[in-house]
């Protein structure tokens, strides 16, 4: 990882108003990871962006696990086929 600060789980919960018991549940069920030293659990920071957007889907539009496990996958598939349509674009290139 290219950043490799850690966040305290407790401190992210109360920064993002999140219950401790939601978060818990994510890493449970497979959608995020946590760090564990010394009986603590920590976020690594590269994955806020991914966290939020998780949390998100479950506060705002009230999706459950599964279902977010689905649209995460589905956007990593479009994210896939994305990068490989520009390399094929590219690639092309090279014949005009």
């Amino acid at each position: 990882m290219e950043n490799t600060e850690l966040i305290i789980v407790e401190v992210f919960c109360a920064e993002y108003r999140v219950e401790p018991a939601l978060i818990e549940e994510l890493n449970e069920f497979g959608l995020i990871d946590f760090v564990q030293t010394n009986g603590q659990n920590y976020i690594h920071s590269d994955h806020l962006r991914q966290i939020e957007k998780i949390i998100q889907f479950h506060n705002e539009l009230n999706i459950n696990k599964e279902g977010i496990e689905v649209i995460l996958d589905l956007l990593e598939r479009i994210n896939t086929a994305n990068q490989h349509a520009k390399y094929l674009q590219d690639k092309l290139r090279l014949y005009e």
